[in-house]
């Protein structure tokens, strides 16, 4: 069998990396994420992401359909709203770090 080499599928945006590689005030974590957020996968991954967040509204809707009693709903609006937290907070981090390093241009 031949080797073959692997070729992604995906490609950065290598234009818009160098006007960022070379701005000032931009941390290196800033830079890393501003490069994920221009590439097709980072996309994919938002709207998962997204999607779960909504998707864990209805965790507390079947509970409530299957008769939970308020303690263990109580309890599920907690968790639920602690992990919608930390999502948005990911999301925003890179969101930060693409406006940060826009800034710039």
């Amino acid at each position: 069998m031949a080797k073959v080499a692997i070729k992604p599928n995906m490609f950065v945006n290598v234009s818009a990396l160098k006007k960022v590689r070379d701005a000032e005030g931009v941390t290196d974590e800033e830079k890393s994420l501003y490069a994920m957020s221009v590439t097709s996968g980072w996309k994919t991954f938002k709207d998962l992401a997204e999607r779960v967040s909504l998707e864990l509204n209805g965790v507390n809707n079947e509970a409530i359909a299957n008769g939970a009693p308020m303690e263990k709903i109580g309890e599920n609006a907690v968790v639920i709203s602690l992990a919608q937290d930390v999502i948005k907070r990911l999301l925003n981090k890179v969101d930060d770090a693409v406006e940060a390093c826009e800034a710039g241009e």
